[in-house]
């Protein structure tokens, strides 16, 4: 079990730090996932190996994001934190929001740039903002589909959790499927 639990942990600290995360970050959601109760900063620095200072910055970080809950137990002065149980669902949110902030950061600047281009005397400028603007049009049209796509697949994922199989029906089914469709990802440049 131990082992298990520390490739799961470790794994998660790689895929955040791919994502741009402090690989610890990762490290603490994976091990909150699998925890089978709540945990003290002290549980999870301990559990980790690591100072309790950066672990209780990442906690409060996390809970920001909703990806955890922090809890107090009956005449314990200690928080505890847990994993969300829409962990997954929040996280999909958290990124759907830096989608909308990348929209309006392209809206915004693509209005100005427009209004500066018709100011502009010089060829040159000219030339430089309808380039600018060209780039910022495809940046906001890219991120309206993007969206629009993640704000149905959020919907349909609700959907789907309500029928999704207990642990014995998919473990009695897990020999007949492929984890990952292969056909199904995108042959991308």
């Amino acid at each position: 079990m131990d082992a298990l639990r520390e490739m799961l942990v470790s794994d998660f600290g790689r895929q955040y730090e791919r994502f741009g995360h402090s690989e610890l970050l990762g490290r603490v959601v994976g091990l909150l996932l699998c925890a089978e109760k709540s945990l003290t900063v002290d549980d999870i620095s301990e559990r980790l190996g690591v100072s309790r200072s950066p672990v209780n910055q990442i906690s409060r970080r996390l809970e920001e994001l909703n990806l955890v809950r922090r809890i107090r137990i009956p005449g314990d002065r200690k928080y505890y934190y847990e994993i969300s149980p829409t962990v997954f669902l929040q996280a999909a949110t958290n990124v759907y929001r830096l989608y909308e902030e990348n929209l309006r950061v392209a809206d915004r600047t693509l209005r100005k740039a427009i209004e500066q281009l018709d100011a502009q005397q010089s060829a040159e400028e000219r030339s430089v903002l309808r380039t600018m603007c060209e780039r910022l049009i495809d940046m906001r049209e890219f991120h309206l589909h993007l969206l629009d796509a993640y704000r149905r697949f959020i919907d349909e994922w609700r959907a789907a959790q309500v029928g999704l199989p207990s642990l014995d029906e998919y473990a009695a089914r897990l020999d007949e499927a492929p984890s990952m469709p292969a056909a199904a990802l995108p042959s991308l440049p």
